[in-house]
């Protein structure tokens, strides 16, 4: 078929990235390449022939105008978006000749597809190593292949959004099982709801041999490696204000003496601070808190006024170390010739209150019981023992890189943080601890030695959140979020990447998402989600943002350096999915449910273990009840099944 039987409009006008053609065709219908279009439909490509070069647009709208004249026919005006240059057998996003009116406008020919889409396997074969991956299909021509470009995907971080059930976990699960085929991929996984377990295991429940997954059991995050500020809102009580200012001096008082023993211990006396993670007692801290919270002095006098008469004439000094090691009793009510201590008696209750709760809510052991938790641990049985000296449990950090990198016994590609197991409140505190690790290993580690990481942050809007007015005055802290908006902000530096994945866009931190050079946009309903991506994302492909709502589930725009223009995908299903479609209640309340054994159940409950949800968790398509893999023939690839 020649260019000019091709030809369906004229340019009407130019402005910026405005174009404007009439359509020049008898009807709306008309054949091309043995099959009838549609002209002015939303989402379809036409090329505009300048010169030597052929203009790759995209048709945003489509309106009717009704001439001046009675009689006259209707004129019906496109809406493009220009998009690349094809010269020759190359195609270059962007433009730098522009059309002018009266210039014809064509329909795009599947050769023009062929050389946008033959660019990509020509950059892409180039390399004497992958430089690409495949994501899915072409969705105006599913014939062709969409080919992601790897290092400009992931070096400058990626946003995955979409609402629940527009495919994003399988789009996820897609993309992270095509890089685990490279030999010496990384990627660091949080996931929330414990779903991608089943996307990397095989039909018998078995995790990958690539895959290192840290579920309740396995996930032990030591006390000692957060920094005061998160420790500060862990244990500070600020619902009396006026004790608030007297624990604060109490906790730091206490950790500068608690680290120092071990920063001495490891030669780092003139170094450490209140955040370097270094090993010190948390019973050590109780035990100094209750101490102090009953404090006494003999009056007049620098004397600690214990209960004990033996123990009230040792030296100022010994009586300290004595009540930082052990518990000692003070005489109780007003004794006589004695004075509580102006700054803690009664003041620390609050913190006390806290840590005893924390530390009778066995969801805690991970954190703040880590020794004890690690006997239950494959992985930390040997690195964390109560016989080990300060300076070997510090070294127990060591160990958790080693483990998150894939640094172990065989080589792993991808580390799941599971995190359902997780108190919601310190879910925020757990991400921000493994994200700062990870990057300070980074930060330090010289160039030649440094390793690429991915980060992968699931349902990212419950804790890296936009920072709204209303916590601003109330200074609430969001320490994941500070960390990954530096990573955002300087991790492409020192190799480390993030993806966030959210179904609420317009909740998450504007530094992060505006930092995010790749994206990949599903279906989206909401009017401020919609409103916020088209913000975020280049003017350029800001009226492409208007289709979001009509997208189908598993399609979706990938925007980006890594693509050549923007491109609608058929995003093809992983070979098996994350456990997070929808429940089938109709197939459920029809064909029945295993009958569960409630007591069973309840003793879960009580004892706060999932490990009856795991086991089922591990087994990913094959655990009766809850596989999303598609029966033979029920889904083509790119529709995928509701989420959760």
């Amino acid at each position: 078929m020649s260019n000019a039987t091709l030809k369906v409009a004229e340019v009407l006008s130019v402005e910026g990235n405005d174009t404007r053609a009439l359509i020049t065709t008898d009807g709306m219908m008309v054949e091309h390449e043995g099959r009838p279009r549609r002209l002015g439909q939303l989402g379809t490509y036409v090329a505009l022939p300048i010169d030597d070069v052929r203009l790759i647009g995209y048709v945003t709208g489509v309106a009717r105008r009704d001439p001046a004249s009675a009689g006259a026919p209707p004129q019906h005006v496109m809406s493009l978006q220009l998009l690349g240059t094809i010269r020759e057998d190359w195609f270059d996003r962007g433009v730098d000749s522009y059309p002018t009116v009266g210039d014809p406008v064509h329909l795009a020919t599947r050769e023009d597809f062929q050389v946008i889409f033959g660019t990509i396997d020509q950059i892409a074969g180039t390399a004497r190593y992958p430089r690409s991956f495949r994501i899915g299909r072409f969705a105006m021509d599913p014939d062709f292949d969409v080919h992601v470009l790897g290092k400009e995907f992931f070096s400058k971080h990626i946003a995955i959004v979409g609402n629940s059930g527009s495919g994003k976990s399988c789009t996820t699960a897609k993309i992270i099982q095509e890089i685990t085929e490279l030999d010496q991929s990384q990627i660091i996984m949080f996931d929330l709801h414990g779903e991608y377990a089943a996307a990397f295991s095989d039909e018998d429940g078995s995790i990958d041999a690539n895959v290192t997954y840290l579920g309740e059991r396995d996930l032990i995050l030591p006390y000692w490696l957060l920094q005061y500020q998160e420790l500060e809102t862990m244990l500070v009580d600020h619902a009396n204000p006026k004790y608030v200012t007297n624990q604060i001096a109490f906790l730091k008082t206490a950790l500068q003496e608690l680290k120092g023993e071990t920063a001495e211990a490891l030669d780092l006396t003139s170094e450490f601070s209140l955040d370097t993670p270094i090993y010190w007692s948390l019973d050590r801290l109780k035990v100094y808190a209750e101490n102090m919270n009953d404090a006494r002095y003999v009056l007049n006098s620098d004397q600690l006024a214990l209960s004990k008469l033996a123990l009230r004439s040792l030296d100022p000094a010994e009586q300290h170390e004595l009540i930082t090691t052990q518990r000692v009793q003070f005489n109780k009510g007003a004794a006589e010739g004695e004075v509580p201590h102006p700054q803690y008696y009664g003041q620390l209750q609050g913190m006390l209150t806290r840590l005893e709760t924390r530390l009778n809510d066995r969801r805690y052991d991970f954190m703040l019981r880590p020794i004890r938790h690690a006997k239950g641990s494959r992985y930390f049985k040997d690195a964390l023992k109560f016989s080990g000296t300060p300076t070997e449990l510090s070294q127990a950090m060591s160990h958790l890189i080693r483990l998150l990198t894939g640094q172990w016994e065989t080589r792993s590609n991808l580390t799941i943080v599971d995190m359902s197991g997780v108190p919601y409140e310190i879910v925020d505190i757990v991400v921000a601890v493994l994200t700062r690790t990870l990057f300070e290993y980074n930060f330090w580690c010289p160039l030649e030695q440094r390793h690429p990481m991915l980060l992968v942050y699931e349902e990212a809007h419950n804790y890296i959140s936009r920072l709204v007015k209303e916590q601003r005055r109330t200074d609430q802290r969001s320490f994941a979020r500070h960390i990954v908006e530096r990573v955002a902000k300087e991790g492409r530096k020192y190799g480390v990447s993030a993806m966030v994945i959210s179904q609420r866009p317009s909740e998450l931190s504007e530094t992060v998402v505006s930092q995010c050079n790749s994206m990949v946009v599903m279906r989206l309903n909401n009017p401020e989600d919609q409103n916020y991506i088209a913000k975020v994302v280049s003017d350029q492909f800001g009226s492409q943002m208007a289709m979001l709502p009509s997208l189908r589930p598993g399609e979706g725009f990938v925007l980006g350096d890594a693509v050549l223009m923007p491109m609608r995908t058929l995003v093809e299903l992983p070979a098996r999915t994350p456990r997070s479609a929808d429940v089938d209640f109709f197939k459920h309340w029809s064909l029945g449910t295993e009958t569960g054994d409630i007591d069973d159940i309840l003793q879960h409950w009580w004892r706060q273990d999932r490990g009856l949800l795991n086991a089922q968790l591990a087994l990913g398509a094959a655990a009766k009840g809850w596989t999303d893999e598609p029966e033979p023939g029920a889904e083509p690839a790119g529709v995928f099944p509701e989420e959760d």
